[in-house]
């Protein structure tokens, strides 16, 4: 003998036609949900961008522009001095 599963929504107890996997801070939870909950869930949503997530920059930051780590710049006191020779 056999056993069926069947999913039901989360919210109402109908039989659910969806799985939702939302994501909300760092957690990522999952929730069966039917017709009529799938469709309040994505009203008003958005599609989610391709890419890396956003940095979120502080006050400070945009005012001052962030170089690359690596060889220090020159300074314009050595540029300055004569070669011997």
């Amino acid at each position: 003998m056999g056993e069926k599963v069947i999913l039901v929504c989360d919210v109402c107890g109908q039989p659910a036609s969806e799985t939702a996997n939302i994501k909300v801070g760092r957690r990522s939870l999952v929730k069966d949900l039917c017709d009529r909950h799938i469709a309040e869930l994505t009203s008003g949503a958005r599609r989610a961008r391709p890419g890396r997530r956003r940095a979120v920059a502080a006050p400070s930051a945009a005012s001052a522009p962030k170089r690359r780590p690596g060889r220090p710049r020159k300074s314009t006191a050595a540029a300055a001095k004569p070669a011997n020779g």
